[in-house]
C-alpha cells in the first residue's frame, strides 16, 4: 500500500502540468481528426498516421527527439509512438488502430454480399457506409462509393447509392460525422480512435516529463469472427513477436459495459461517469490481470478521482478482448482501462461516448507511470 501511496502524491506533483495538456478541447480535436478518418483494417496505418502525425506536430510534440513517431514498427503495420528507452523500457501502452470494415463478394439482385472483417454486431437496418479503394497513382485509399449498410437476419450487404462496379480490394466502412453535443455526450466511430486519442494526449506528457515509455497502436484487432482467441488480436501479435517483452501493458479500448445504463458501482460503465478498470476481458477468455497487481491498480485509480481523472472499477461487467489477447502470451502484466460507448460497432445506433470519460482516461494514462515506478522501478 505504500507504492500506491507514494505514487498518488507523485500524481499531485505533476497535476497541473497534466490537467493543462489533457484537455477538452485538445482531446476533442484529436478525437474529431481521428475518429472522422476511415481506418480498415489493413490500412489503418496509411490512413490514420497521417493525421495522427499533424495533430502531434500541431501540439509540438514532435519537435525534439523526446516522443518518436514510427509509422511502421518493424515492418509490422503497426504505428508506434516511443519516449525514452521505449518498448525496451518495459512500460507499454497499447490502442488497437483500426476500425470496422466488410470485404466485398459479388452482387445479388443490386446488393453486395459482404464478409464482416469484424464482429458484426449491427442489429437489423440500414447504417450509413462508404466503399473506399485503394489508388495505386495517389498511394492511399480514395472514396470509391456512397451507400448504406444493410444488415438483414444477421447477414451483411452493402446498398449503393446509384450503379456501381465494385470489386475485390474494396472495403466498405460504415461512417457517422464526429459531433459533440452540449451535455459532452459525442457522437463518432470512436471504436478505436478514442483510445488512439487518449494515448497521443498522454504520450506527449510523458515525454516532456522524460518517462520511458512506448505506446503501440496496432492493426487488425479483430479479424473474421472465426476461431475466437486464433482470430483477434492479429496486429498486435506480430508487434510483440517483434518487441522485447513488456513488464507492464496498458491496453486501451471502447467498453460497451453498460450501454443499456445498467451500470455498476456508482453507475461506472455508463458514459459521462468515467473511463472504467476490468480486473479481465471476454469472460476470461482474455487476459486476466494477477490479483497482486489488481490491487494495486485497484487502489491507486480508485485516488484518482480527487485528482481530476475519474476510474470506475466495473466489477467484472462483460469487457470485450482486445489486443490484451495477444499481450498475454507474452506477459501477465496486463491492465484494462479503457473508455464507456454504446454501439461501438453501430449496433443499434451511431456510436456514443463522452468527452468527460476520455479527458479522466488520459490524465490516468499518465498517471499509471508513477505507479508502475513504484512498483518496478525506474524505466530504463
Amino acid at each position: 500500500m505504500a507504492q500506491v501511496t507514494r505514487a498518488l502524491e507523485r500524481c499531485d506533483a505533476i497535476r497541473e502540468e497534466v490537467e493543462s495538456y489533457c484537455t477538452p478541447e485538445r482531446l476533442t480535436r484529436y478525437l474529431r481528426a481521428l475518429a472522422d478518418t476511415p481506418a480498415p483494417s489493413g490500412a489503418a496505418a496509411l490512413m490514420r498516421a497521417p493525421v495522427l502525425r499533424t495533430l502531434l506536430e500541431e501540439d509540438g510534440a514532435l519537435e525534439s527527439d523526446a516522443l518518436r513517431l514510427n509509422p511502421d514498427h518493424e515492418r509490422t503495420g503497426a504505428v508506434t509512438l516511443s519516449c525514452g528507452g521505449g518498448a525496451a523500457a518495459g512500460l507499454w501502452y497499447i490502442a488497437h488502430l483500426d476500425s470496422i470494415s466488410y470485404l466485398i463478394q459479388p452482387p445479388e439482385d443490386g446488393r453486395y454480399p459482404l464478409v464482416p472483417y469484424c464482429y458484426h454486431l449491427t442489429r437489423d437496418g440500414e447504417r450509413q457506409a462508404e466503399v473506399l479503394r485503394y489508388d495505386l497513382e495517389a498511394g492511399t485509399f480514395v472514396t470509391r462509393a456512397a451507400g448504406r449498410l444493410l444488415s438483414e437476419g444477421g447477414d451483411p450487404f452493402f446498398l449503393p447509392d446509384g450503379a456501381l462496379d465494385l470489386r475485390p480490394g474494396d472495403r466498405v466502412v460504415p461512417v457517422t460525422p464526429f459531433a459533440a453535443a452540449d451535455d459532452g455526450l459525442l457522437t463518432g466511430h470512436f471504436d478505436n480512435a478514442g483510445g488512439v486519442a487518449v494515448m497521443a494526449v498522454a504520450a506527449a506528457v510523458l515525454a516532456r516529463f522524460g518517462t520511458s515509455a512506448f505506446f503501440a497502436m496496432p492493426d487488425e484487432e479483430e479479424g473474421p469472427a472465426a476461431a475466437g482467441n486464433q482470430s483477434i488480436s492479429r496486429g498486435a501479435t506480430r508487434l510483440m513477436a517483434a518487441a522485447p517483452t513488456p513488464r507492464l501493458s496498458v491496453v486501451i479500448d471502447m467498453q460497451q459495459t453498460a450501454a443499456e445504463g445498467n451500470g455498476g458501482p456508482d453507475g461506472a460503465g455508463v458514459p459521462g461517469s468515467g473511463a472504467v478498470l476490468s480486473e479481465f476481458s471476454s469472460r476470461a477468455r482474455g487476459a486476466v490481470t494477477p490479483p497482486h497487481l489488481y490491487a494495486a491498480v485497484r487502489a491507486f485509480t480508485a485516488g484518482l478521482e480527487a485528482r481530476g481523472a475519474t476510474v470506475r472499477e466495473t466489477s467484472n461487467l462483460y469487457t470485450s478482448r482486445s489486443d490484451d489477447v495477444a499481450v498475454m502470451q507474452r506477459s501477465p502484466g496486463i491492465v484494462i482501462l479503457g473508455f464507456p460507448g454504446a454501439d461501438r460497432h453501430f449496433d443499434r445506433a451511431l456510436p456514443t461516448a463522452h468527452l468527460e470519460d476520455f479527458v479522466s482516461l488520459s490524465r490516468a494514462l499518465v498517471y499509471m507511470s508513477l505507479l508502475y515506478e513504484e512498483l518496478e522501478g525506474p524505466a530504463a
